[in-house]
């Protein structure tokens, strides 16, 4: 492959962060397979990225495995207990073979002996309670409030520890999983870890997880438990908060979306949410590594490499969607990659779906005489593997 005459996938390049595509984009068509700035192999079609993510001749990479083999290196010469290897053993979407299926099974069980429905729709009530007398506030904050008024009930961290805190921990969390991380973030991560411990005494949820782990057997220790509880908060949260804030800020900047979800019934609503989850792909990457050597484009992969597939450009793919940077609606036959797919799709997609379903029509209703306030700028979070806003300013109109 020629370096010097086509294009290298780099996160730093100026402007990423506010918006990818047009790098993305560049790199999809000039390079669609290659080697970044620090020799990561990465993918950027949509007809190599479902191929892969959909294959038995890959698995994911173990996250914890991996932050073992870093540990020394982070806590050298610290006092700080390491815990980002035990805090992430049962994160499911780094977990493979029967592992990963049993402990699916597992979380998706606790999860449906909830009214997930009924919990939605008070939370609703009691965000838009919250902010009805404001003239402006942060839509960041509003989407964030209500994932925690969802996962507080869901969890059982109800009036234990604060709003913020808790939004802290899930971004946190979600964090470990990024690329190029200093090391002091890793110990800040590690801290948010040892603090999360003490947030779960009382979860309905957690004895779920004990319930039906005793029925299929599965010995799983209290470090395990922990593991599946901070996972289980973190996917719920941050997939959920990402989703909402980026649906809501791309029906605040067109009218003619928010008549859309005003004046149309939930069928339609649940096409225009597809949609919205293919344009803003807040889950941006996702790796897989290769049991076997493999051949792409003339360059032969070792096993046991790691591929980055970029869920953000796959969704961009004018190859498979028509028209892909524009939010069409009520486009049909919409097979995004937004939450992966095959054995090791989202296993947060259920929930967010469902809050989008039950949420858009009642908040959009709300957020109808607010529009975004342009004399504040929109900050985006400076993270590769999740897109996500810091702040975006809303007033009324």
């Amino acid at each position: 492959m020629d370096r010097e005459s086509k294009i290298i996938w780099n996160p730093y390049t100026k402007g990423y962060f506010d918006n990818p595509y047009p790098h993305l984009k560049r790199c999809r068509e000039e390079n669609p397979i290659h080697k970044g700035a620090h020799n990561e192999l990465i993918f950027f079609r949509y007809k190599d990225i479902n191929e892969i993510i959909r294959s038995n001749d890959f698995e994911v990479s173990e996250l914890s495995t991996y932050l073992q083999t870093k540990e020394p290196y982070i806590f050298k010469n610290s006092d700080m207990c390491p815990y980002l290897s035990k805090g992430t053993q049962k994160w499911t979407m780094y977990l493979n073979g029967d592992e990963h299926k049993s402990l699916r099974a597992v979380m998706g069980k606790s999860f449906k002996e909830f009214d997930l429905n009924i919990i939605i729709k008070e939370s609703i009530n009691t965000l838009n309670n919250r902010y009805k007398n404001s003239i402006s506030f942060d839509l960041v904050e509003y989407c964030a409030y209500f994932i925690f008024l969802v996962t507080e009930k869901l969890f059982g961290i109800k009036d234990f520890e604060s709003f913020e805190k808790v939004k802290k921990y899930s971004n946190m969390l979600a964090r470990s999983q990024d690329i190029f991380i200093p090391k002091q973030i890793y110990k800040e991560i590690n801290s948010w870890f040892l603090w999360g411990k003490d947030i779960f005494h009382d979860s309905e949820y957690k004895e779920n997880i004990r319930f039906f782990a005793n029925q299929l057997n599965l010995n799983y220790t209290e470090e395990d438990i922990y593991s599946i509880m901070s996972i289980s908060v973190m996917a719920a949260f941050e997939t959920s908060k990402d989703n909402l804030t980026m649906a809501l800020y791309q029906i605040l900047r067109d009218p003619k979306l928010t008549d859309y979800v005003l004046h149309n019934e939930i069928k339609k609503i649940n096409l225009l949410i597809e949609e919205l989850f293919r344009f803003s792909s807040p889950l941006q990457y996702t790796v897989r590594v290769n049991k076997q050597p493999i051949e792409y484009n003339d360059t032969i992969i070792p096993s046991k490499s790691k591929i980055y597939l970029c869920l953000a450009s796959a969704n961009r793919d004018p190859d498979f969607f028509i028209n892909p940077d524009e939010i069409i609606p009520d486009r049909y036959s919409n097979e995004h990659l937004a939450f992966g797919g095959g054995n090791h799709f989202c296993l947060g997609a259920q929930i967010s779906r469902q809050e989008m379903r039950y949420c858009l029509k009642p908040m959009v209703s709300f957020l109808s005489n607010f529009e975004i306030d342009n004399s504040k700028p929109t900050k985006w979070a400076k993270q590769i593997f999740m897109r996500t806003v810091d702040s975006l300013s809303i007033k009324l109109k």
